[in-house]
């Protein structure tokens, strides 16, 4: 079966040891290997079809850039398991139960995640910005199932669930879970900064109302938000930001909603080039915390 994409290894060979061999891309390597390495930037990608081959060498756990010039490997540590030594940390990786569970799962999500990777890498942003809704679809039911079946006994997976569900639909599904997931925690409270950036002030205005526009008020951190330079949305409420966001640009005629209008964005590569980045950081904390979540209930090989 021919497979959308191959993933070449980016590191050196000195890069690993006996104890991080498991972490080195080869033919074969676990979809969650895969996934992980080309979150953190560590991973040359060929696109089948293009015969195309690009470095996906940009850290989405690291939005401004506080560490470069940590290895790889160590950036991953520190992400996943901060208590760990990288010994322990990488004994996970050859845990073949651990690689192996809802292997089709991260096989389709770490799909996605490179469709993204791909077309951000052509700077076609409103295209990677369709894979950025689509992983958001991919694990919006997923990942809280998934956490669920990882939690201590019937009662507490009950609850969860229980939690989960009082919010309406599957946007409310999701919120619920990611306010589950960080209870007590200050990520919980704080919000995703964009930065709108643009050649003239006059259409960094432009791209800044027309977001604006596409989204509820409530979802925005009206303090932490400048015009026309600074977007803060919520943390909680970034999946709703998302979803506004392809709603109004999708759906051009609907009766009752601001969608997005072509005179009012300019162009929607400049458009989602802004947000694309912080979207996928947010989805990827997301990510990191469900993988941290079932690496503690799991025992290393």
């Amino acid at each position: 079966m021919i497979l959308p994409f191959e993933y070449l290894e980016s590191l050196t060979p000195e890069s690993f040891d006996e104890s991080t061999k498991h972490l080195r891309l080869q033919e074969g390597s676990s979809s969650k290997v895969v996934l992980l390495r080309s979150i953190i930037g560590s991973v040359k990608i060929k696109h089948t079809t293009s015969v195309t081959e690009f470095c996906q060498d940009l850290d989405y756990l690291d939005p401004d850039d506080k560490n470069i010039g940590i290895d790889a490997l160590e950036r991953l540590r520190r992400y996943l398991t901060p208590d760990l030594t990288i010994d322990e940390f990488s004994k996970y990786f050859s845990n073949k139960k651990f690689l192996n569970q809802n292997k089709k799962f991260f096989s389709r999500l770490n799909s996605e995640f490179s469709n993204y990777f791909y077309y951000s890498n052509k700077k076609s942003h409103t295209t990677a910005f369709i894979y950025i809704y689509r992983i958001l679809e991919t694990i919006s039911y997923a990942f809280p199932l998934i956490y669920a079946t990882k939690t201590d006994d019937f009662s507490s997976t009950y609850n969860f669930l229980k939690e989960c569900l009082s919010g309406k639909g599957e946007l409310g599904f999701f919120r619920k879970f990611i306010s589950c997931i960080f209870e007590n925690e200050p990520i919980a409270e704080s919000s995703v900064r964009i930065d709108i950036l643009a050649s003239t002030s006059e259409i960094q205005k432009a791209i800044f109302d027309a977001i604006i526009s596409a989204c509820p008020e409530e979802i925005f951190d009206k303090d932490d938000t400048v015009s026309p330079a600074k977007l803060s949305v919520n943390f909680l409420d970034y999946s709703s930001f998302i979803i506004n966001l392809r709603n109004r640009f999708v759906h051009l005629l609907n009766s009752g909603s601001p969608n997005l209008q072509t005179d009012e964005f300019l162009d929607s590569d400049l458009l989602f080039d802004q947000i694309n980045r912080q979207s996928v950081n947010w989805l990827s904390i997301i990510l990191v915390e469900v993988t941290r979540f079932t690496i503690e209930k799991i025992e290393p090989e």
